[in-house]
């Protein structure tokens, strides 16, 4: 940057700054103040998250391009170096006059400024600092604000099942994508495996973005088709696995990726015409494996088809049916009985194998708090809520299980020491004269028992607990 020779008689009181960094007498030859005078002030434009705080230069390096997400909140930051030296904000404050930020037509005096986007596009910020000798230092940063990127599958259709098998087929896929902007270049690939927990890892290459591509067969090996062939009795379908992945690269090294859902497709049999449906079971928050699973389809007049018990989670249960509409799934736990799942209402193909969505066996009942109130069977010993100084409140769940990290006690506002011994939860006798007393569990699936508090009332002939009474309703 240009910077002009210039002399200054110290008669305003204007140059303030000036007055601290130079003794001034005169007007003469003898009291030029020249840059030769004046270190060389350099400004340095830094972008960080909205989240950081302190010094830029600590965090970042200067940047003269930067892209940003629409509505995504940083801070535009000045810093100041002097022989390559950067100075904190307070010391750089008494090396320039002002200096201020232009975005969008407006003015901003202030740094770091804080700013977001609504809208895509290229803009401009610049940045304006008005030094000691009254030069103007001006930096330009190029703003790229990209349009957010959506990449989403739409053909085959999740779950299509009626792909031949042999070397001649194809499958077209296609795709929806949003977001490409003028100053990106996209690149889109393909995943796909016969295993849904692996198809990240199998790249089968990239396809253009803007156009639609296919899969190609044959999608049963050849040594497995042999077999098929020799062996009718065995027959089976393949389902496939896929996803997409695209990745839009602007100049700089900048990236901005997006992956759709998985989706699967079946294969149709070589040699059957009767139909397979395939249901993967899985429990949601449960920290076990042995589950009584019971698995019923029955068809569109009520009438039963299928009936199986499963014993592990998570589990996979296939049913031979003959093609139809409106086949009902019903999927039970018949020991943990909190957890559930919503039928399922499925078509059949001739010679086709229908793999179900996942069903989720998912525990969206609360945990219940009581207090223990039993009589010992043959004896006359009270084993109710309070044995000794020991008070015991169940704690109850039939489904994930209460978590042990999520209980909490109080009397009134005292946070009370307990132990957790399934079905018990036990803490010494809370307090000395009437309090409420509050016990909240949580189970392993996030539901919350009620909010209830019981009236400890300590008789010392035979202190109880009265209650229990809604948090929101009262006594």
């Amino acid at each position: 940057m240009d910077r002009r020779h210039k002399t200054y008689c110290y008669v305003l009181a204007a140059v303030l700054a000036l007055a601290a960094m130079f003794a001034v007498s005169g007007c003469g030859d003898d009291y030029l103040v020249s840059e030769n005078n004046v270190s060389n002030l350099k400004q340095h434009i830094f972008v960080l998250p909205d989240r950081y705080s302190g010094q830029p230069y600590l965090f970042s390096v200067p940047v003269k391009t930067v892209y940003l997400d629409t509505n995504e909140t940083v801070k535009f930051w000045a810093a100041y170096s002097i022989s390559e030296t950067y100075m904190t904000s307070d010391s750089a404050d008494k090396h320039y006059i002002n200096h201020s930020w232009t975005i969008e037509g407006e003015e901003y005096n202030i740094s770091p400024l804080r700013f977001s986007f609504k809208t895509p596009g290229y803009r401009q910020a610049i940045l304006q600092t008005v030094d000691l000798l009254m030069d103007t230092l001006r930096d330009t940063l190029n703003i790229y604000v990209n349009t957010p990127i959506s990449i989403s599958l739409i053909a085959p259709v999740n779950g299509y099942n009626q792909v031949k098998p042999n070397s001649s087929s194809e499958v077209e896929i296609r795709w929806s994508l949003s977001g490409l902007d003028p100053w990106e270049t996209s690149l889109c690939n393909v995943y796909a495996s016969f295993d849904p927990k692996e198809v990240w890892n199998h790249n089968l290459g990239f396809v253009d973005c803007n156009e639609d591509a296919r899969f190609v067969g044959s999608f049963i090996e050849d040594s497995l088709q042999e077999y098929l062939d020799e062996h009718p009795e065995k027959d089976t379908s393949v389902t496939i696995f896929w996803g997409m992945r695209a990745a839009f690269h602007a100049s700089e090294g900048f990236v901005e990726a997006d992956s759709t859902e998985i989706f699967h497709f079946s294969t149709l049999f070589l040699h059957e015409d009767s139909s397979v449906v395939t249901i993967p079971i899985v429990y949601e928050d449960y920290r076990k494996t042995k589950v009584s699973t019971h698995v019923i389809i029955t068809d569109n007049m009520g009438d039963t088809l299928f009936v199986h018990d499963e014993k592990t989670a998570p589990s996979t249960v296939s049913a031979k049916v003959a093609p139809q509409t409106g086949l009902h799934i019903y999927v039970q736990e018949r020991s943990l009985r909190e957890f559930q799942a919503e039928p399922t209402i499925v078509n059949t193909s001739p010679g086709a194998q229908t793999l179900l969505d996942t069903i989720k066996m998912q525990d969206r009942v609360q945990p219940q708090i009581a207090p223990r109130s039993i009589i010992e069977i043959g004896s006359d010993i009270n084993a109710g809520a309070i044995t000794g100084d020991t008070v015991y409140f169940y704690a109850l769940d039939n489904g994930s299980g209460i978590n042990q990290n999520r209980i909490t006690v109080t009397a009134d506002s005292d946070t009370l020491d307990h132990v957790f011994e399934e079905p018990f939860i036990k803490f010494k006798t809370p307090c000395k004269k009437i309090c409420k007393v509050r016990i909240y569990a949580e189970d392993y699936a996030h539901n919350s028992s009620p909010k209830l508090y019981w009236n400890f009332i300590p008789d010392a002939s035979r202190p109880t607990f009265i209650g229990p009474y809604s948090e929101l309703g009262g006594e």
